[in-house]
């Protein structure tokens, strides 16, 4: 008996002893914990490591899609800059990306008040005549002054159509384009005028504006004026002083908006149509409308007068003081405006200003 229990005594012993050496085998072999994705520690690094990310070797905290390896700092998505310390900053993205403004000026542009409008829509204008009269002038081609087509006179109205008080012996003319629109000739233009140190008054509507204000600022920015053609280029009898009010301060407003430049105080009729209702509501809101002593048929883009006509028509109806309606999308100007310029030089004209005769609005 005694020999049985030393023998069971004897294999207890022993299984203990090949249990105790599973166990310890257990224990070395036994497999890493498995941490959930927002868990994981990659092996060999200290700090805090973001799902998908392996680097090894790394200190700091690691982002979604960056295996930098040997760099220190914060790696940002995207951005693999082998051996660089600090941090990485992407590329921006579409919604980071700086935009810049197509309308940004080149240079500094002084931002100043639109012209003085009065409130004129408690004004009685019923006392006058409203009666639709259109501009007409006289050709003279023996180059003295050209008769006036006023119905009564437009002067009381700071109406004017040629400059009537040119000191003897100056010859002076005043170059006026119409913008009621472009067509790409606007620039050519521009550049002969430049190239012939000669300023000239653009009346713009606002469809020029608005869809053109980088010739707008370039006018402005090149010494020209700027007036007035109206939003919509009605006829002004047609309107009621306060739709004339409108559309006068809406294209004054938009210049400046779009520009950056103040509107001159100058208003060019559309068509030429105007009444005595007109010019005193329109003078009443500190404007001075300009009509003409030299124009011709050239704002039909169909039926162009061509080059010769319009430098002949000025070698024949030129005078001192006119005042020359131009529209900006004749090709005809715009072919024959150097050859007009030249000509006019020869003959002993400067070209001026009409600021030169009418005081602007303070």
């Amino acid at each position: 008996m005694k020999k049985k229990w030393i023998a069971e005594a004897g294999y207890i012993i022993v299984g203990l002893f090949f249990l105790g050496i599973c166990i310890a085998s257990g224990r070395e072999q036994a497999p890493a914990k498995t941490f959930p994705p927002n868990e994981l520690t990659p092996p060999g690094q200290a700090g805090t490591a973001t799902p998908g990310v392996t680097p090894q070797g790394q200190g700091g905290t690691a982002t979604p899609g960056a295996t930098p390896q040997g760099q220190g700092g914060t790696a940002t998505p995207g951005v693999t800059p082998p051996g660089q310390t600090g941090t990485v900053t992407p590329e921006p993205t579409p919604t980071e990306q700086a935009v810049t403004p197509s309308l940004v000026p080149t240079k500094s542009v002084e931002v100043t008040k639109t012209p003085d409008i009065k409130e004129i829509k408690n004004a009685d204008y019923t006392q006058y005549d409203n009666k639709n009269e259109a501009w007409w002038f006289l050709r003279r081609a023996d180059h003295s002054p050209s008769g006036s087509g006023e119905a009564f006179p437009i002067a009381p109205y700071s109406g004017y159509y040629r400059n009537t008080g040119v000191a003897e012996g100056d010859k002076v003319i005043y170059l006026t384009f119409d913008c009621g629109y472009e067509n790409g000739c606007t620039p050519s233009i521009l550049d002969t005028l430049a190239e012939e140190n000669v300023k000239a008054m653009f009346f713009v509507t606002k469809d020029f504006v608005v869809k053109n204000p980088e010739y707008v600022k370039r006018m402005k920015e090149e010494g020209h004026l700027v007036g007035n053609h109206t939003v919509r280029h009605l006829s002004s009898p047609s309107l009621t002083p306060e739709e004339l009010e409108a559309e006068l301060s809406e294209v004054a407003k938009t210049v400046t908006d779009l520009t950056g430049y103040r509107l001159d105080p100058f208003f060019r009729p559309p068509m030429g149509e105007y009444s005595q209702r007109t010019l005193k509501a329109t003078q009443d809101m500190g404007y001075s409308s300009i009509f003409w002593s030299i124009a011709y048929y050239d704002y039909d883009t169909e039926d162009q007068p061509g080059k010769d006509y319009v430098v002949d028509h000025f070698a024949t109806y030129h005078h001192s003081g006119a005042i020359a309606l131009m529209h900006n999308t004749s090709e005809s100007n715009m072919q024959a405006l150097g050859d007009v310029i030249r000509l006019l030089k020869a003959e002993g004209y400067r070209f001026g200003q009409v600021t030169e005769f009418i005081e602007q609005v303070p």
